[in-house]
């Protein structure tokens, strides 16, 4: 005699039996083709699944599943069919490979599958087998091969459907594998689930998806579920009704993770929130986008854990470093130079980062001084798109030229703050490193004149070495850029509408010089807030110097500049600026036209925006610049009426 399987209490059968006449389940021993049944894993969405062995001579231990009898009908036997047809077509490193598939003698289908016992929850469990919260640096790696998984099924018409974290397998090599196909759903068409029935596990599922109109954005939603649940020990909603479930993930707002878990940092919680939308369109545009602003929230907040006597790498919420357990290791404000704590991320002085990214972290020109010792390099700005890199000091390099910005200290001039930029010129010969500086001198010459309250004034300039200056008043202000990084949320539409009628006022002024001046590199790292709270003021810095003849040029790839845009002239200008005022409302950059889609419109990202506005910025970002605003002075007359209002 022989039993069966089933883990509530096997029955007795005949050794001869396959499975059980009672329940269902197979019967330890039992032989299906020429594998071996040895064991029960546990139960799919539709499918029990089963340690079994291949013979010798390779003798390798596999996954089988076989369709529940009381799942047993035409319909999930199409479905089953599906699936084994499904993953046998992809091919993709972290998705459960399929071998084999075949049928029962009661008709019962089956798949063979790579055996992977572990999910990623046994990953975070202590020695004792209890488990343990994740570390958001821990969770990196994972979410990126499950969002590329995901990308991959999205990219072939998939959407999976049952995204959890008892579907996301360990492999042999310790990779995600991305399992139970029985729910995916093929854009456009049905599969075993009609479009007004709700399919999946009813914790991980987005509003789309239990309305029975799944879409790429609701395994982005059950993504960022799982990594909540793994960060925090618990999903965001809890119910016992699916009644309750379903109105949470309606109308509920999911709370913060910081919630449960205090010390996951604040940017990824940030990130989570995002993809945790109500609306879809109010997600990530894709999930690979998704796991990229995951990876990069991480890598900021890690910045703030590295010991600054040291240099350990803790791990993200420490309170002291685990290498030489300083509590406080002399961390101090870039800005105000107050004190900082141990992972304090905002100056409790003056309110900015602690650890900005566009600051390069222990930089080599650092404390370097120029112009016969006047200015004193403090700190290197990390150009606006690089990932931070602690020993580069070059931002920018565009053929054989290298363009640094740096901010310093005038010591003739009681240390006052001053920006420096400087150009690598030609080493040798003399007489080009000569033509160079005669170009930089040249091209610098209209800023010199420029004279406006919102504008930074050339203070020096100068050629030194192999280098040409030119030395910038220093205002005293966040980037744009920054703020939203602080922030972590849109900013409110009256700000963005003063800043908006600022930076039209320069962009008229500069129009107005002979020849007009034109900043084609607008973008929120160039747009530098200042001044107290209620009267703050936009200001535009960056401007663009063409480089010498002889320096091979490469194209700009600035997110905000129209791609089809030539020449560039005014209404280039227009487009950049709306698109960094779409930035300052929606905490992302619009999609560039040409696209798969038009842009979404302004108020999908953020509900609170005006249609007045809305209606200023469509009109600006048109990819064509024939129906843009045709003058600063004609867009700028729609922003005063609106802040009129």
């Amino acid at each position: 005699m022989a039993r069966c399987l089933n883990p509530h209490g096997g029955h007795e059968n005949l050794n001869s039996v396959v499975s059980c006449q009672r329940c269902g389940f197979l019967v330890e021993g039992a032989r299906i083709g020429h594998y071996e049944v040895i064991s029960f894993i546990g139960t799919g969405s539709y499918g029990n699944v089963y340690k079994v062995r291949e013979p010798a001579p390779l003798g390798r231990i596999l996954a089988l599943k076989v369709l529940r009898t009381d799942q047993f009908n035409e319909k999930t036997l199409g479905s089953f069919f599906d699936e084994a047809r499904r993953i046998a077509n992809l091919q993709h490193p972290n998705i459960l490979p399929v071998f084999n598939f075949g049928q029962l003698e009661d008709g019962r289908p089956y798949l063979v599958m790579e055996y992977a016992p572990r999910t990623i929850n046994d990953l975070f469990r202590r020695a004792d087998g209890t488990k343990r919260l994740a570390l958001a640096e821990e969770l990196t790696l994972y979410i990126e091969q499950t969002a590329s998984a995901l990308n991959y099924l999205h990219e072939h018409g998939l959407i999976h459907q049952d995204v959890k974290p008892s579907n996301l397998l360990i492999g042999r090599n310790g990779q995600i594998l991305l399992s139970d196909f029985g729910t995916a759903f093929y854009l456009g068409q049905q599969t075993h689930a009609s479009l007004d029935e709700a399919t999946g596990t009813a914790v991980y599922m987005p509003p789309e998806q239990w309305r029975g109109t799944p879409r790429r954005e609701s395994d982005q939603y059950a993504l960022a579920i799982c990594a909540y649940e793994l960060l925090t020990g618990r999903a965001p909603f809890l119910y016992r009704r699916i009644e309750e479930m379903w109105n949470a993930h309606i109308n509920e707002p999911p709370p913060s993770p910081q919630r449960w878990n205090p010390r996951i940092p604040v940017e990824v919680a940030s990130v989570l929130q995002r993809a945790l939308a109500k609306d879809h369109h109010q997600r990530y545009r894709t999930i690979l986008e998704f796991a990229g602003d995951y990876a990069r929230a991480v890598r900021e907040a890690q910045a703030r854990y590295v010991c600054q006597r040291c240099g350990t790498q803790n791990r993200t919420g420490a309170q002291r470093c685990s290498g030489c357990g300083a509590e406080n290791d002399e961390r101090r404000c870039p800005f105000c130079g107050a004190a900082a704590r141990f992972g304090q991320r905002c100056c409790s002085t003056c309110g900015r980062l602690v650890f900005p990214p566009n600051i390069v972290q222990h930089s080599p020109l650092a404390e370097v001084a120029v112009q016969q010792g006047r200015y004193i390099i403090k700190q290197v700005l990390q150009k606006t798109g690089e990932p931070p890199v602690a020993d580069r000091h070059t931002l920018q390099r565009v053929g054989g030229s290298k363009v640094t910005v740096a901010i310093a200290e005038d010591s003739r001039d009681n240390n006052r703050r001053v920006i420096l930029k400087r150009w690598e010129c030609t080493e040798s010969p003399l007489q080009r490193r000569a033509r160079d500086f005669a170009h930089y001198e040249r091209a610098t010459e209209a800023l010199t004149r420029l004279h406006h309250p919102l504008l930074p004034r050339v203070l020096d300039r100068f050629a030194e070495g192999k280098y040409y200056y030119m030395v910038l008043e220093y205002i005293n202000g966040e980037s744009l850029e920054e703020r939203l990084q602080k922030l972590l949320r849109p900013l409110p539409e009256r700000d963005v509408v003063g800043y908006m009628n600022n930076l039209l006022n320069i962009l008229i002024a500069l129009e107005q010089q002979r020849p007009p001046l034109r900043h084609f590199d607008i973008s929120p790292a160039n747009i530098i807030i200042a001044g107290a709270r209620g009267r703050e003021r936009a200001y535009l810095t960056g401007f663009q110097i063409p480089l010498p003849s002889n320096v091979t040029r490469k194209l700009p790839t600035s997110p905000y500049l129209p791609p089809r845009d030539a020449p560039y002239d005014r209404r280039t200008c227009i487009y950049m600026l709306a698109a960094s005022m779409h930035q300052a409302l929606t905490v992302c950059a619009p999609e560039p036209y040409p696209a798969s889609a038009p842009p979404l419109p302004v108020h999908l990202l953020n509900p609170s925006v005006s249609p007045a506005l809305e209606a200023i910025l469509n009109r600006a970002l048109q990819e064509a610049p024939d129906m843009r605003y045709q003058s600063f002075e004609e867009m700028q007359r729609d922003v005063k009426r609106l802040w009129s209002r």
